[in-house]
């Protein structure tokens, strides 16, 4: 006899779909005719810029740092809202600045 995963019937009960909701579904996309279906609209106001992650200048990187520190440095920045810094933006700074004091080019 061939040894069934006691998953076997919970997995066979959340992969059949009722027969209801598939019609239901079938009757939702067919009573909209998709000359008059509306795209999602563009979010308004706050927009967040495009992101470091998909910017190919920036890596992800990690360093280790005092909680403490962290904390302190994330507050001061939280308190001046008029300089647009983030964490990341502050280390982006000081890492180049100390690149260009220190090069010999």
């Amino acid at each position: 006899m061939a040894e069934q995963s006691k998953f076997a019937g919970a997995l066979g009960r959340l992969n059949k779909k009722p027969a209801t909701t598939a019609k239901a579904e079938r009757n939702e996309s067919s009573a909209v005719p998709p000359s008059s279906r509306r795209a999602a609209p563009e979010p308004t106001g706050n927009r967040r810029r495009a992101g470091k992650r998909s910017d190919p200048e920036y890596s992800p990187t990690t360093f280790f740092v005092r909680k403490e520190t962290k904390r302190k440095a994330a507050q001061l920045l939280l308190e001046d809202a008029n300089s647009g810094t983030d964490l990341s933006d502050l280390v982006e700074q000081l890492l180049a600045k100390w690149v260009s004091e220190h090069s010999h080019a």
